[in-house]
């Protein structure tokens, strides 16, 4: 009980807070804005079962501990409990994803649509980009992050955490270029 206590207080103090600074002083997740894990489920989206950022990490641990202090409450053996209160939070995280969350980003009316032109916008790259494959970026529109599939124009390796710019998007994939690059070619010319 101690457990799920700690977890369900822990964790709901923990969402409040990044959810104050996030939306009142425009801090985005206590400075973690990156990814737990690159796992991508190709049948089944298996990534928005388990947590992928500290705020869905704090509303699995609000849902495992408030879950298993029910389970506690009705006499429940803590080997049933542990497991039903973590596939719990997981069914939590993927409803938030899923439906609770598109649905406040379509309230709020300033999203990303698949018509929106982003060319020209930088982003920073969330997982490395190689030649032969794709990597990940993040652009912000309008005070908002997207993650987006990325693929290098000239072939080159971007790293984690380089800046690039969006030359164009085409079915959500979008065909970036270093902003180092970008300003070699400025400079070259000048």
């Amino acid at each position: 009980m101690i457990f799920y206590t700690v977890a369900a207080v822990v964790c709901i103090v923990g969402f409040t807070a990044d959810m104050i600074l996030r939306y009142m002083m425009k801090i985005p997740s206590f400075g973690m804005e990156w990814r737990f894990h690159n796992i991508k489920g190709k049948l089944i989206p298996i990534e928005d079962f388990i947590p992928h950022n500290l705020t869905m990490l704090f509303v699995f641990g609000a849902a495992l501990g408030i879950f298993g202090i029910f389970m506690k409450l009705l006499d429940i053996n803590g080997l049933i409990a542990f497991p039903c209160s973590v596939m719990f939070g997981c069914g939590v995280n993927f409803l938030v994803m899923h439906i609770i969350k598109p649905f406040f980003t379509a309230i709020s009316g300033d999203i990303l649509s698949e018509k929106t032109d982003i060319s020209g916008y930088e982003a920073t790259c969330t997982e490395r980009i190689t030649p032969e494959g794709y990597g990940a970026i993040t652009v912000i529109y309008k005070k908002r992050s997207y993650d987006f599939n990325a693929v290098s124009v000239n072939g080159s390796v971007i790293e984690k955490g380089e800046k690039v710019y969006i030359l164009y998007r085409e079915d959500g994939l979008c065909f970036v270029e270093k902003t180092s690059e970008v300003t070699d070619i400025i400079n070259e010319k000048e």
